[in-house]
C-alpha cells in the first residue's frame, strides 16, 4: 500500500473495497436494521471521538472535515428516509471528499495548509471575476449592488503569498492518487456523476418508448448500492485518519470489530439474492 501504510491499514482497504464492490440492496437475505445499525454504531464511535481543541493547526482542519463528514452522512440518511434516496448522491460524495482529505492532509501534513491557501486564492480570483461579469450584466441602476463585504474578502485573500505548491492541494482527483484510494475514487466519480446536471442524472427519470420519452416524476430504477454501504466508507476512512492522527489502538480495534460485522451484513445480502 506504499504510502498510505501509516494512514490506513492495507486489511481496512481490503474491507473497504468489499464493501463498496459487494454492498447490494437491503432486501436481498439482510434484515433492512442490520446495516443501518452498523452505521448507527460508526456515527456513535464518531461521535465519540470528536475532540474540543488543539495546538495543530493541521489537526484543526482534519478534525474539521472530520465534523462535516458526520454530519453530511446524517443529511443523508434523513434525506433517504424522507423518500428522496435519489438526491443523496451529492452528500454522500462530500462526505467521501471530506474524508479522503482528512487523510490526504495527515500526510502532507503542513505543506497542505499551504495547498489549501493556494485553492482558496484560486476560488477569490474566480470569484472577483464572477462578480465583475455579474455586475457588468447589471441592467438597471436600481439592480441591489453585490456586497461590499465580498471585495473585503477578496482583496484580504489576494493581500497573501502564494505557498509552494503541494499536490492535492486543489484537485481532488490528486488527494485518491496521493493516498492510494483508487477503488474510493471509483466509488466518488459514481456519486459526482449523480450529483450534477449530466446524462447519467437525467436517465432514470426518462424512458426512451420507440420515438418519445416516457417521464416520471420518481427515478423508474433504483440503484443498486445500499446508502449504508455508500456512507459506511466514508466514515470508515474518517475514522481511520483519526486513529492514525491519535496514534489510537483501540480506536483502530474497534473499528476493525465493526468492519467485519459490516463486512459479514454485506456478504449475506449479495450472496443469498
Amino acid at each position: 500500500m506504499g504510502c498510505l501504510v501509516a494512514l490506513l491499514s492495507s486489511r481496512s482497504l481490503v474491507v473497504t473495497a468489499f464493501v463498496l464492490r459487494k454492498t447490494g440492496p437491503m432486501d436481498q437475505g439482510t434484515s433492512p436494521d442490520d446495516r443501518r445499525i452498523l452505521l448507527e454504531e460508526l456515527l456513535d464511535l464518531c461521535e465519540v471521538n470528536l475532540a474540543t481543541s488543539t495546538d495543530s493547526a493541521v489537526l484543526a482542519v482534519i478534525h474539521s472535515w472530520f465534523v462535516q463528514t458526520i454530519d453530511t452522512v446524517r443529511g443523508a440518511l434523513i434525506v433517504h428516509d424522507a423518500g428522496l434516496a435519489s438526491t443523496t448522491s451529492p452528500l454522500v460524495r462530500a462526505a467521501i471528499e471530506y474524508a479522503v482529505g482528512m487523510h490526504w492532509l495527515r500526510q502532507v501534513w503542513d505543506a497542505g495548509l499551504g495547498g489549501l491557501h493556494n485553492s482558496h486564492q484560486r476560488w477569490a480570483k474566480n470569484l472577483k471575476r464572477a462578480l465583475a461579469t455579474a455586475e457588468a450584466q447589471d441592467l438597471h441602476p436600481d439592480d441591489p449592488k453585490w456586497p461590499a463585504a465580498w471585495a473585503e474578502l477578496i482583496a484580504e485573500i489576494e493581500a497573501k503569498s502564494a505557498a509552494p505548491h503541494v499536490k492535492g492541494g486543489g484537485n481532488i482527483a490528486e488527494r485518491f492518487e496521493i493516498t492510494e484510494l483508487a477503488h474510493v475514487y471509483v466509488a466518488w466519480l459514481r456519486e459526482t456523476s449523480l450529483s450534477h446536471a449530466t446524462q447519467a442524472s437525467a436517465t432514470p427519470y426518462l424512458e426512451q418508448i420507440g420515438g418519445a420519452c416516457k417521464l416520471s416524476r420518481t427515478p423508474h430504477a433504483s440503484r443498486g448500492e445500499s446508502l449504508e454501504g455508500r456512507c459506511f466508507v466514508a466514515l470508515d476512512i474518517a475514522l481511520h485518519a483519526i486513529a492514525e492522527a491519535l496514534d489510537s489502538d483501540p480506536l483502530r480495534t474497534t473499528l476493525t470489530d465493526i468492519e467485519d460485522r459490516f463486512a459479514t451484513a454485506s456478504a449475506v445480502g449479495t450472496e443469498e439474492a
